[in-house]
């Protein structure tokens, strides 16, 4: 009997799987997400046309098959020394490489990428700052007297658990009926603390929009176009950039951001060089790193700048996640960047994305 049991519940957890692989592929590949980047859906989008386009270079070619050729994976570029030496699509689901891909949650390192560029400008004197000091909206709000790290590390302690971010969540995405999508607003009808700031991260998108309504209101822009303009145009992208937009026009920072996987790896590149000449960017991610603190959401890995952090040999590198198994390792150590756009939650079989996969690919340069 209990061997039975044990039989029935391995195979209901792979049809489980499999059917959240499945909604994922539609919702991504003919659903709601391309919907949305095509302009039909319910939320808003801004598009950005790419500038200085210039084709990533290829090098000796690497055979990683055995890591991604799984049904679940739908596109895959790995760099190394900001050369393609290996790269997959998913050409039964339409995939190729100019198709862009949404990055879910991948999109809040962006929104921590603008921050980064406001410091270093000394729009934004110091990291420890309230963002009340910066913002009237948010001077007004529940977020007055939170700094700007404890922000950056889902630490402010507004949120709880994740039930009421995700009322929010469909307001911002134009899915509610009595709540707009205006995130100036959302952000002034949080009312309530869950704990002292700074204890712990708790992952959710509240704190992402408070951090999206401080880029707007110190730059009097969107934040894609502080990210286009500052990021996105300097690293040479082959496509064009999408972001989810509120009523307003000013961008989502939660999820929305599109871009080819090659573009992704491009951003990667990016922050893998800014952290190797350890510019001013650099210094801030490499802070992000070491600031980075306990979640209460995954044991295994901490929360930085809008970004989460494993360990490769020993040593902290950035992760950046979205649900579904959208998956990028910027390795700074060995100038190399992993990126996975999946439909899967975050396994490929027994195997999990991050730990079995993504992390043994990054330190094999």
């Amino acid at each position: 009997m209990k061997k039975f049991l044990i039989i029935s519940l391995f195979l209901f957890s792979v049809s489980a799987q499999a059917e959240f692989n499945e909604r994922l592929y539609k919702q991504r590949t003919i659903g709601a997400d391309l919907e949305v980047r095509n302009g039909k859906g319910p939320t808003p989008i801004n598009t950005f046309d790419p500038i200085n386009t210039i084709e990533l270079q290829k090098s000796k070619e690497i055979n990683l098959d055995k890591y991604f050729n799984y049904p679940e994976n739908m596109s895959t570029v790995v760099l190394h020394n900001s050369k393609i030496v290996y790269e997959r699509y998913n050409e039964e689901k339409k995939f190729n490489e100019k198709f862009l891909a949404h990055g879910m949650s991948m999109t809040k390192t962006a929104v921590g990428l603008a921050i980064g560029h406001l410091f270093c400008e000394a729009q934004i004197k110091s990291l420890d700052d309230n963002l009340g000091m910066y913002s009237k909206t948010l001077s007004g709000s529940i977020y007055k007297n939170i700094s700007i790290r404890n922000v950056l590390r889902m630490a402010s302690g507004i949120n709880e658990d994740r039930i009421m971010e995700n009322i929010y969540n469909r307001a911002l995405r134009n899915k509610n009926s009595t709540i707009k999508n205006d995130q100036h607003e959302i952000i002034k009808a949080i009312t309530k603390t869950y704990s002292d700031q700074g204890k712990d991260s708790r992952y959710h998108t509240l704190d992402v929009t408070a951090a999206v309504v401080l880029v707007t209101d110190i730059t009097g822009k969107s934040l894609d176009q502080v990210f286009f303009d500052k990021i996105f145009s300097k690293i040479n992208p082959e496509g064009k950039m999408i972001w989810w937009a509120d009523k307003n026009g000013n961008a989502l920072g939660m999820a929305g951001l599109n871009l080819t996987t090659r573009d992704w790896a491009r951003l990667g590149q990016y922050m893998v060089n800014e952290m190797r000449l350890d510019s001013c960017i650099g210094k801030y991610l490499k802070d992000g790193l070491k600031q980075s603190i306990k979640t209460t959401l995954r044991k295994n890995q901490k929360y930085g700048y809008f970004f989460w952090v494993s360990k490769i040999n020993n040593k902290p590198v950035i992760v950046l996640t979205g649900i579904g198994g959208q998956i990028m390792i910027p390795n700074h150590y060995n100038n190399s960047v992993s990126v996975v756009i999946s439909a899967s939650n975050f396994k490929y079989g027994k195997y999990k994305i991050i730990e079995d996969i993504m992390l043994k690919v990054s330190e094999k340069f």
